[in-house]
């Protein structure tokens, strides 16, 4: 049986890798406002609507797939699964919009290049966003993975200290030292790479 109380990521993860439904149970109700948010988050970046009935598709999909295919035990740090679960539910979400617009054979571009996307004209000398981008991802790949998620909520999903930290359960200060730590490491990294 699960030891009370279940405050401890780790014990509850092992119980749900053990199939206790009391403590999947525990786990779902813990989660679920994180993995919705990440949902929403990733399909308002897309241009769909986050309150979709797709969303909620979405998110009982991963939690299915998560049960039935022992995900749980495949995540190596398990006292910080909220970071696991939240880039999974993100990763979700771009594989039903794909899924979504190949059905009406569409190509799924997350990024433009045009000069439209945002008004501004592209300078030949400049990356493109793509290429930003694309360096971001490794960058941040780089990081612990809190680190990771804490400042691809801030800085791709356009999310509030307050609304990281309550979403994460951590002080809000917390989440200040982590962004204030990556965006240093962005900023050092990026300037080796030429591209301040």
């Amino acid at each position: 049986m699960f030891p009370r109380p279940r405050e401890d990521d780790q014990g509850l993860v092992e119980a749900c890798i053990k199939k206790d439904a009391e403590a999947w149970a525990i786990f779902v109700k813990k989660y679920s406002g994180l993995i919705s948010l990440s949902i929403a988050n990733r399909l308002r970046r897309c241009g769909f609507d986050p309150s979709c009935e797709d969303a909620e598709d979405i998110r009982q999909d991963l939690l299915a797939s998560i049960w039935a295919k022992d995900k749980l035990g495949k995540v190596r740090n398990r006292k910080s699964v909220a970071c696991w679960l939240a880039i999974t539910a993100g990763n979700a979400a771009i594989t039903h919009v794909r899924r979504k617009l190949a059905d009406k054979n569409l190509k799924f571009t997350p990024l433009s290049d045009s000069p439209d996307a945002e008004g501004l004209p592209i300078d030949p000398g400049m990356p493109n966003k793509k290429e930003l981008y694309e360096h971001f991802e490794k960058i941040v790949a780089a990081l612990p993975p809190k680190e990771g998620l804490i400042i691809k909520l801030n800085l791709l999903d356009g999310m509030e200290y307050r609304q990281i930290a309550d979403m994460l359960n951590i002080p809000k200060g917390t989440v200040s030292s982590y962004i204030k730590r990556a965006k240093e490491k962005l900023r050092k990294r990026l300037s080796r790479q030429g591209w301040d």
